[in-house]
C-alpha cells in the first residue's frame, strides 16, 4: 500500500490562493484603519481596529509562508480495487475512505490557478458528498479517472452477476417447492 502525493507544484497553487486571501485582508485592514483615523467618532475603537486588522494580516502572512509546506507533507491518497483513501489537513488530519461501488460520478477539472500551473483536480461524487484529489498532472488525473471508472464498472458487473445467480437460485428453489407440492 503505497500512498501517492500531489504534484509538488500544488504548493505553489496553495501559496497563490493564500496570497490572494492575504491581499484581501491587507486591503480591508488598511481601509478599516483609514476609516477609524478619518472619522473622529471612531477614534476610541481605533486601537481595536488596528490590533484586529494587524492580527488577521499577520495570521494570513504566516498561512501564506508556512502552511502550504505542511499541507503538502500531510496530503496523500491511495487507490485500491475497492476504495479510494484520501488523507489531508493541516491541524486536523482527516482520512476519507470512499468505497468505489458508491461512486456516482467522477469529474476532472481545474480552476484558474491550477490552469496556469498545469494541474488538475479529480472530484469523486457520492450521494453523501464529494471528495477531491488535488494537484495532479493531466496524465495522472485522466489515469485516475479511467481507473476508477473501470473498477466501478467491474464491481457493478460482479454485483449484477451475483444478483442474477441469486435470483436463479431462488427461482430454482421455488420451482422445486412447486414440484414437491404438486407431487404430494
Amino acid at each position: 500500500m503505497n500512498y501517492e502525493k500531489p504534484d509538488p507544484k500544488a504548493i505553489t497553487g496553495w501559496r497563490i490562493g493564500r496570497l490572494i486571501s492575504l491581499l484581501i485582508f491587507l486591503v480591508l485592514g488598511i481601509a478599516a484603519s483609514i476609516v477609524v483615523t478619518v472619522v473622529d467618532d471612531l477614534s476610541p475603537a481605533a486601537l481595536w481596529v488596528y490590533l484586529i486588522s494587524g492580527g488577521l494580516v499577520l495570521l494570513n502572512l504566516l498561512g501564506f509562508l508556512i502552511l502550504p509546506g505542511i499541507e503538502y507533507r500531510q496530503w496523500k491518497y491511495l487507490i485500491t480495487d475497492e476504495k479510494v483513501e484520501i488523507v489531508h489537513g493541516i491541524f486536523f488530519v482527516t482520512t476519507s475512505i470512499v468505497p468505489i461501488v458508491r461512486i456516482q460520478h467522477i469529474t476532472v477539472g481545474q480552476g484558474p490557478i491550477y490552469r496556469k500551473l498545469g494541474l488538475f483536480t479529480v472530484t469523486i461524487a457520492l450521494a453523501s458528498g464529494t471528495f477531491e484529489i488535488v494537484g495532479l498532472r493531466e496524465e495522472r488525473a485522466r489515469e485516475i479517472s479511467e481507473t476508477l471508472r473501470a473498477r466501478l464498472y467491474t464491481r457493478l458487473d460482479v454485483q449484477e452477476a451475483h444478483a442474477a445467480a441469486e435470483s436463479t437460485d431462488n427461482q430454482t428453489t421455488t420451482d422445486n417447492q412447486d414440484k414437491w407440492e404438486v407431487s404430494r
